[in-house]
């Protein structure tokens, strides 16, 4: 087992504060895996490399959706996390209350911060609680059981992580690194596929690994 969970270093309102106002006037789409987590609520997607059932891990919808935020989780990982770990992908939390789990699908330590106006909210792991308020905190959740304690008020998170490699996607995740979000014209935001500079944004994203699949006939 990896180490002991260790907090790291305060995070500036300033350097997570676009990041708070961005997700103050959007919505994300309902990631209905993660009811399985929190089935009261709250908001929870994932943007960067996500898993793709029956296809190799590619760019989550919600980049190429919310191509800005994608660039201001890149700005706040290069200041705040790469000194202590690499990731693929970065989950946003935004009051979902997560009930005991590990991070199955994760390798590695995860760095996790919260931010908002809440009290409370604090983040147990293996019954010892982390104030991660404007807190980095470096741990291995797909080790360790974790949960968030009750709170008031809105809380933000984000969890930068690993994807565990699969052998049958020949132990190959794309890097974080793979797709670059740019501002195209003004305050139009997209994402670019560095190995052939192909852009995606809005509704004009990946293929979803099920489009055109026929249902097996009963």
């Amino acid at each position: 087992m990896s180490g002991p969970p260790r907090l790291v270093g305060y995070v500036d309102r300033k350097d997570i504060q676009e990041i708070w106002d961005y997700l103050d006037k959007h919505t994300l789409d309902t990631n209905y895996y993660r009811l399985k987590v929190n089935p009261e609520g709250g908001m929870s997607q994932c943007l960067g490399i996500v898993g793709k059932r029956c296809m190799p891990p590619d760019l989550s919808r919600q980049s190429w959706r919310h191509p800005k935020l994608h660039k201001l989780l890149d700005d706040f990982g290069q200041k705040y996390v790469r000194q202590h770990i690499n990731w693929t992908s970065v989950q946003v939390n935004k009051n979902f209350l997560c009930a005991p789990h590990k991070d199955i699908g994760n390798i590695g330590e995860s760095y996790i911060v919260g931010f908002g106006t809440y009290a409370g909210g604090t983040l147990c792991v293996e019954d010892f609680d982390y104030d991660i308020h404007q807190r980095g905190l470096l741990f291995n959740g797909s080790e360790r059981l974790h949960w968030t304690k009750s709170w008031i008020g809105d809380r933000y998170s984000l969890v930068f992580h690993t994807l565990e490699p699969k052998a049958r996607f020949g132990l190959r995740v794309p890097p974080w690194a793979s797709y670059e979000a740019i501002e195209d014209t003004d305050d139009l935001w997209k994402i670019k596929r560095l190995s052939d500079g192909e852009l995606f944004w809005g509704k004009k994203g990946l293929p979803h690994p099920l489009k055109g699949r026929i249902k097996d006939k009963p």
